[in-house]
């Protein structure tokens, strides 16, 4: 710590840290910009709460005891079962899902963006070849602030950034989260916004991919309302909706499925899964849908190398049986609601509300800088002593926040020196 201009201190990282963060720069490209440390137990020693679940891919906790020792069993059997023979797991569980969701056919990827990607597909197949709607004039809509992954094919479904846009040259045609005519933003909460681009484009649009529940409004109410509000838009006009669940899914919200909150009678098309569905123990995403939309695809058209390998299988598997075993849903809502009540006895004047649905929980902030602070979720099985040390912590945080100018890394990447 040393001072800064002569009034707050600043906050330095040690040389370890320094030397790692230079080297990444140096020699590694892409990725998020994350906040300066390393986990789990950093190269300093220090030992850290992890209140993101690793962007909500361990909602289970890290190193569960249960899904670890299935993955483990399951690794000592075969490497890598993949497109080269038939997988006697896959079939099995795939029925396990449907059976469960009420739905027929299950495909399996390897990331969630692949995912993604992968449903926006299938559903401009439907929409050609079902739909009849001419290939160039085919369009999947996504919704302002939803996030489906960097890769090309969903780009155009992310919020709208010129310069990123040109620099890669993706300014998609065939996904987009804009009105195809005016390029205005279809953004989270608009229902009028969306109803009128549908109105003026259904006989073209195939889908609209969202994620119902992003957890950051003062009443969830709003957020479930506008996105049965999609939900119901698509089925009066022929389009498919595509629930994303890849972040919210595995029981983060309360529910198994965050679309489960719209209503009983809400059955997306399709379901995106992924993150947490493995545990956080292997990369595995899966697509699941109603046959008139899935039937269509065929051999050759969706594969992944390392999709619905044994070991993928395992870890889905056993993930599933934790969290119906040990209730960890309930589990959930519960340490989610401690935790709001705990942050709103602090009465702190930096912390403007809780969002919270189920284990999900945003804090928002009054006149904070974001890279300050980071958003919050919880694995589901996090103990209350945890939970309760970790707020405490963040307490701390936020009573000296101001005390401090630069802190070093919170602005800016590392650069290499």
């Amino acid at each position: 710590m040393e001072s800064n201009n002569g009034n707050k201190p600043a906050l330095r990282l040690s040389p370890r840290v320094k030397e790692l963060l230079g080297l990444e720069s140096r020699v590694t490209i892409g990725g998020f910009d994350p906040m300066p440390y390393f986990s789990r137990k950093d190269v300093d020693g220090k030992r850290y709460i992890d209140f993101i679940g690793m962007f909500s891919a361990v909602n289970t906790g890290h190193c569960h005891p249960h899904i670890q020792k299935i993955v483990i069993e399951q690794l000592k059997k075969v490497t890598l079962v993949n497109l080269s023979s038939h997988n006697s797991t896959f079939g099995p569980f795939a029925q396990r899902l449907c059976t469960r969701f009420g739905y027929d056919r299950v495909a399996a990827m390897t990331s969630g963006t692949e995912a993604a990607d992968t449903a926006c597909k299938i559903a401009r197949c439907w929409g050609i070849n079902q739909k009849c709607i001419p290939t160039e004039e085919c369009i999947v809509l996504g919704v302002g602030g939803c996030y489906h992954g960097l890769a090309s094919g969903v780009w155009g479904l992310m919020d709208s950034n010129i310069l990123r846009t040109t620099k890669h040259g993706l300014d998609s045609k065939i996904q987009m989260n804009t009105n195809p005519r005016t390029g205005e933003l279809l953004e989270y909460l608009d229902l009028e916004r969306m109803r009128s681009c549908l109105q003026e484009h259904k006989d073209r649009v195939a889908a609209v991919i969202i994620e119902c529940i992003h957890g950051y409004s003062r009443d969830e109410n709003e957020e479930i309302r506008y996105a049965r509000g999609v939900y119901e838009l698509c089925k009066s006009m022929n389009i498919l909706f595509i629930a994303d669940e890849v972040r919210q899914g595995a029981g983060k919200t309360g529910m198994f499925f965050s679309f489960q909150h719209l209503g009983d009678d809400v059955k997306p098309d399709t379901v995106i899964m992924g993150k947490s569905i493995t545990g956080g123990f292997y990369p595995q995403s899966f697509i699941m849908g109603v046959d008139t939309v899935m039937a269509s695809v065929g051999p050759y058209e969706i594969a992944s190398t390392y999709s619905f390998t044994p070991l993928a299988i395992a870890a889905a598997n056993a993930t599933i049986d934790v969290i119906d075993r040990e209730n960890l849903i309930q589990r959930g809502v519960h340490i989610g609601d401690l935790w709001r009540k705990t942050v709103e006895s602090w009465n702190h004047p930096l912390v403007d509300y809780v969002a919270q649905v189920g284990a999900d929980s945003n804090l928002i902030l009054r006149e904070v800088e974001p890279s300050r602070v980071a958003s919050l979720v919880f694995a589901m099985n996090l103990p209350e002593v945890l939970l309760l040390e970790g707020s405490a912590i963040l307490k701390s945080c936020l009573d000296d926040i101001n005390k401090y100018g630069s802190i070093e890394g919170e602005v800016i990447r590392y650069k290499a020196v």
